[in-house]
């Protein structure tokens, strides 16, 4: 039940914000939980799939979508997973487990101080930006293929970043309406937990119990998310997001 609570709560904080899914669960899931850190970030990241591919089919359905801006990112996630991937096996092949999961533990609390330091001030800049926007000329192109292959390693090394990290990426360099990027953001996550957590998947990083409960509370916690996602102010989502990840990353990093 607490497991299946969680999913709810992060699958609605993904609906409502882009953001939310590594960065909340796998901590919580590596606080609250017996299971080794490998297993919880596996499991999130195939949980993702799911949790995210509902999201985006209901982003989709309201039009919510910057097709053009998620291929520039999509470019660059997709080999950054792989990428995270062979790092993930070269540190099983030269740590101890017991080492391998303190670090990752280091990893994720990292990750989630990088978000919560820059999410709420960059989210308060660019509130209130009227109407779409045009992408910038090429070098900006390349500037978000780069974006995606750095957040696609950190999502495939510690599940976190695919929401955050992009999103505040996308608010800096793309002033489009928030709820456009709330659901390009979403897009995006969904491609690339889909490579990531499928290389988790195949090297055996999965718990199916914790899969099942997990899905059981975040696919309709996505959809109230989603239906919600216009009517709660953006501000004080995005300050709320970034307290809980120091508080988390706090933990993590004073657990090891």
């Amino acid at each position: 039940m607490t497991v299946t609570l969680l999913g709810l709560f992060t699958g609605i904080l993904i609906g409502l914000t882009g953001t939310g899914g590594g960065s909340l669960l796998t901590p919580l899931l590596l606080l609250f939980t017996p299971y080794p850190a490998l297993v919880v970030i596996g499991t999130d990241l195939v949980t993702g799939m799911a949790t995210k591919l509902v999201g985006f089919l209901e982003h989709w359905k309201l039009g919510r979508i910057h097709w053009r801006l998620a291929g520039y990112i999509i470019l660059g996630s997709l080999p950054g997973s792989a990428a995270g991937m062979a790092f993930i096996f070269l540190l099983k092949t030269h740590l101890s487990a017991a080492h391998l999961e303190t670090s990752l533990k280091v990893f994720v609390g990292i990750a989630l101080f990088s978000a919560s330091v820059s999410l709420p001030y960059v989210r308060r800049k660019k509130i209130g930006v009227p109407g779409a926007s045009r992408l910038a000329a090429h070098p900006t192109r390349l500037g978000f293929i780069l974006v995606g292959a750095a957040v696609g390693f950190l999502v495939a090394v510690t599940s976190v970043g695919s929401g955050s990290l992009i999103m505040v990426f996308m608010l800096v360099a793309a002033p489009l309406p928030i709820t456009e990027l709330v659901g390009t953001d979403i897009m995006l996550g969904f491609a690339t937990t889909v490579l990531a957590g499928s290389l988790h998947l195949w090297m055996g990083h999965f718990s199916r119990q914790l899969f099942v409960e997990l899905v059981m509370g975040s696919v309709p916690g996505v959809i109230l998310g989603s239906w919600f996602s216009q009517r709660v102010p953006e501000r004080y989502l995005s300050w709320f997001l970034s307290l809980l990840y120091v508080s988390l990353g706090t933990r993590l990093l004073l657990s090891w």
